[in-house]
């Protein structure tokens, strides 16, 4: 980018914790490579991009952000693109609505998106808005931190070294809509040109949450096995740790501790773990959305295709249609289009 090259605006909806106010306790336990983890924060602190106005459906909550930020607000994001034309509009509200905004984004102008995760509650609104996406050419990075961060960017050169068939997560017992995207992104990235091939899942929820084909909850995975083409095998496990291990015939990787270290075992000294450096330049979210910027400029591929974010989604749902079928195996053509997954906790949503 020139030094003289302006600033793209970029425009915000969804002014909450992940939007715009971190919280003191997830500044404070936040691993390396984490913080600035907030769309906001993010945003300002990445060259060529520069926050032009914010947006959320609570009048109170916009205005008091963008006198916090020195920026318009509004409640209604169609007439912020409307009016100011962003290049950028970064997409940090709960999930019902985000395919929408993103078909919205792709229609009216707007040249890159940064979208929380997951996409959306259904196979069908996430295959919409992906398909709107790329007949405008839309640029999309993703919320999926791990994929954006330096340890496990590392974690995944070293898989491909070792020619790593098996993926194991351990994010300990966590929601399908609020923990696992990050998982079944990893997969999907991990995995590569690898095509899935089954699912077969077990998750809890209140059978009462369950009415035909609309789970009004978020179910806790229990367990997944995705299997994909050439032997490629990834799992969920409850395991506590936020650890992840790739591991193949020349060795294994492992990403612990949220990505805070990065270890090399090899299949000659398997007890005596390398424990391998690397450098944090910017946080995942600074990543994802510098990349966005250089996408929307210069056309410069970001480090995710918008058919891996739909993909990542859809193993989502195919986790949870097994889970819905006894835990059988299933295919993702298998998985009804209308599935809908709400991600409802009490009185509050994913």
């Amino acid at each position: 980018m020139s030094a003289a090259a302006p600033a793209l605006g970029a425009a915000l909806v969804g002014c909450g914790r992940i939007g715009a106010h971190t919280s003191d306790e997830m500044r404070r336990t936040a691993g390396p490579g984490w913080i600035p983890v907030n769309h906001a924060d993010a945003i300002r602190s990445t060259p060529g991009l520069a926050l032009a106005a914010v947006c959320d459906v609570d009048a109170q909550r916009a205005k008091q952000t963008g006198r916090e930020l020195s920026v318009p607000w509004f409640t209604d994001y169609r007439a912020m693109v409307r009016e100011l034309r962003p290049a950028v509009l970064s997409i940090a509200t709960r999930t019902a609505g985000r395919c929408d905004l993103v078909e919205f984004a792709a229609r009216n102008g707007v040249r890159g998106v940064h979208v929380e995760k997951p996409l959306g509650r259904s196979p069908a609104e996430c295959r919409r808005a992906i398909a709107a996406a790329e007949d405008a050419a839309l640029a999309m990075t993703y919320g999926t931190t791990r994929r954006w961060m330096p340890s496990y960017r590392l974690g995944r050169r070293v898989a491909l070294e070792e020619g790593a068939d098996r993926l194991t997560l351990e994010l300990g017992r966590g929601e399908l809509l609020w923990t696992h995207p990050h998982s079944f992104d990893l997969m999907v990235w991990f995995a590569g040109a690898r095509a899935p091939l089954s699912v077969q899942a077990t998750c809890s929820f209140d059978p009462a949450a369950l009415r035909g084909r609309l789970l009004d909850a978020d179910p806790m995975v229990e367990s997944a096995v995705v299997e994909f083409e050439g032997g490629f095998v990834a799992a969920i496990t409850c395991a506590p740790g936020k650890n992840l291990r790739a591991s193949g015939p020349r060795g294994s990787v492992d990403v612990m501790e949220n990505g805070a270290r990065v270890t090399r075992r090899t299949p000659g000294a398997p007890d005596a773990a390398k424990e391998l450096p690397y450098r944090i330049e910017r946080s995942g979210t600074q990543q994802a959305l510098r990349e966005l910027q250089q996408a929307v400029r210069d056309g410069t591929p970001p480090g995710i295709t918008p058919r891996e974010i739909l993909l990542s989604n859809l193993l989502g749902f195919a986790c949870a249609w097994s889970a819905l079928q006894g835990g059988a195996r299933v295919r993702l053509q298998d998985v009804p289009e209308d599935l809908t997954i709400t991600g409802r906790q009490g009185a509050n949503y994913a």
